[in-house]
C-alpha cells in the first residue's frame, strides 16, 4: 500500500492575529475585573490581612462572575463576549483567593527563569518575633575575693618542691645510716 502524504497546513497571518486578539480581549477582561473587583473591596473595606472568613469579601467574586457570565450570555461581537468571559475568569480567581486564603497567581512576578536551583522559603513575620528570654535568675551579692597574684603561686610551688627534695634526701640518708 502507498502511503499518503498530507499537505503541510498553511498557518495564514490572519488567523494568527484572531488568536493573538482574542488572548489579548481574555487578558484584558482578567485585568478589567481585577481592577472592578479592587474597587468593590474598597467601597465595601474589606479587610485583606484579616485571617478569619469575612463575607463581605464574598461580593467580589460573586459579581465579577455574574457579570461575566451575563455578558458572555447577551453580548453579540466575539470580542466582546472574549472581554466579558476574562472578567468571569478574574472572578474564579480572586473566588478561590477568598475561599483558600491563597492567590494561585502569586510569585509569578518573581519568575527567575528555568534552572534556579534556588530554594523559595515561605517565613512568616508574625511567627518569627521571638520574645527575649529572661530568665529570672536572683541577684548575686558582691564578695570581694581577691585573685592570687600567679607570681607568688609559681614561687609557693618552687618552695614546696624544693621541700620535698629535701625531705626525700633526709630519707635517703636515714635509709643509708641504717645499712
Amino acid at each position: 500500500m502507498a502511503t499518503q502524504k498530507k499537505a503541510p497546513s498553511k498557518i495564514s497571518s490572519q488567523a494568527v492575529m484572531e488568536e493573538v486578539k482574542t488572548l489579548a480581549m481574555l487578558g484584558g477582561g482578567v485585568v478589567l475585573g481585577s481592577v472592578g473587583g479592587r474597587l468593590i473591596d474598597k467601597v465595601l473595606k474589606v479587610d485583606p490581612a484579616a485571617t478569619g472568613f469575612q463575607t463581605k469579601a464574598l461580593a467580589r467574586p460573586v459579581v465579577l462572575i455574574a457579570a461575566g457570565t451575563a455578558g458572555a450570555i447577551m453580548l453579540k461581537d466575539k470580542n466582546m463576549k472574549m472581554l466579558a468571559t476574562g472578567v468571569g475568569a478574574a472572578g474564579v480567581l480572586s473566588g478561590v483567593k477568598v475561599i483558600l486564603k491563597k492567590d494561585l497567581l502569586a510569585g509569578l512576578a518573581d519568575f527567575k527563569g528555568l534552572g534556579s536551583n534556588e530554594p523559595t522559603v515561605f517565613r512568616d513575620p508574625v511567627q518569627l518575633q521571638v520574645e527575649r528570654y529572661n530568665p529570672d535568675l536572683p541577684e548575686l551579692n558582691a564578695v570581694y575575693m581577691p585573685y592570687p597574684n600567679p607570681m607568688d603561686v609559681e614561687e609557693e610551688n618552687e618552695r614546696e618542691r624544693g621541700m620535698e627534695g629535701m625531705r626525700e634526701r633526709k630519707t635517703d640518708n636515714a635509709f643509708m645510716e641504717i645499712m
